[in-house]
């Protein structure tokens, strides 16, 4: 064994390695309280940058390292290649999520009425700070989202607004989003309003949706208006997340007026007791529809003896 082999590794091969641990370890933690333990989403962001940051240290320190084992012979390479190969994959998260970025539109709120979008109010004391403003961007958005998602537009149903309220409280509740406000269709006020909150399945980020349900008929023809927003309450791009998730949100509503289609000759009424998971409607007026034998035994018996012999 030389001289050089013997003596203690570089400094910097040392703290490239300890950097490069805590900083896959910090980012780890991070995700986790964050998804499963509701560490504050403003607070998760920051403890992720530092951890970027200490990478890039730790892959500055692995470059310094290696010219001193390179040149000096001294030992540390296996500390160089561990702190290296941890903080370059650290590096090629941001990386990553910035070219997957480009595959989508610049951004994180969307809506089917884009000149006059239903409005957070119970959310907006939430989307202060560094969250995106609870305001709607306006044009910008507008015309990227007439690009990239012509399909979202509202939903005219032929139900009278308070009925059609509840069937979309109920389909916000089966796709297991956490409603935070409501406010039902009154006389004093004909609109009925809700926003709730979902989060990503993975990272665990909180969106913000709003409802608004608007009378657009009359007596004769009762009928409403359902508009939807969905936005991300941090970043700029969503990945396609809150366009999938008002498809997923009007797929249900539509799912939910299919298994509540009144039987023929029977008015639709506000009143209507929901169908229990799974029912359909089918189901339901088959159960309500009468069978030929559900008379009493009694009475089919003295039928059968009343009938004349063959």
């Amino acid at each position: 064994m030389s001289d050089a082999q013997a003596e203690p590794p570089q400094v910097a091969s040392l703290w490239c390695s300890r950097f490069a641990v805590f900083a896959l370890v910090l980012i780890a933690a991070t995700l986790l309280l964050h998804r499963f333990f509701g560490l504050p989403t403003a607070v998760a962001l920051n403890l992720v940058g530092a951890g970027i940051l200490l990478a890039v240290v730790a892959v500055l320190l692995g470059v310094i390292a290696a010219i001193g084992v390179w040149r000096t012979g001294r030992s540390g390479a296996a500390r160089v290649v561990l702190g290296m190969s941890l903080g370059l994959g650290i590096l090629a998260l941001p990386v990553t999520i910035v070219l997957a970025a480009r595959s989508y539109p610049t951004i994180n709120d969307l809506t089917t009425d884009v000149r006059d979008p239903p409005a957070f109010r119970a959310l907006a004391p939430l989307r202060s700070g560094m969250a995106n403003p609870a305001a709607y961007p306006g044009e910008a958005f507008a015309a990227r989202q007439a690009v990239a998602y012509p399909d979202l537009v509202p939903l005219v149903v032929n139900r009278p607004a308070p009925e059609l309220f509840d069937l979309v409280i109920d389909a916000l509740k089966r796709l297991q989003m956490s409603i935070v406000a409501e406010q039902e269709p009154s006389d004093e006020d004909l609109i009925g309003r809700a926003e709730a909150v979902d989060r990503t399945l993975i990272l665990g980020f909180y969106d913000d949706i709003a409802v608004r349900v608007t009378p657009v008929g009359d007596v004769s023809n009762p009928r409403a208006r359902i508009d939807l927003r969905s936005a991300s309450r941090y970043g700029r791009s969503d990945f396609g997340a809150n366009a999938q998730r008002l498809r997923s949100i009007m797929r249900e509503i539509v799912a939910r007026l299919e298994a509540t289609v009144p039987a023929p000759g029977e008015m639709p009424s506000a009143n209507k007791r929901p169908l229990k998971p799974g029912q359909s409607a089918d189901r339901e007026k088959g159960a309500r529809r009468k069978s030929p034998d559900d008379g009493p035994r009694g009475t089919r018996r003295a039928q059968e003896r009343k009938a004349p012999p063959p």
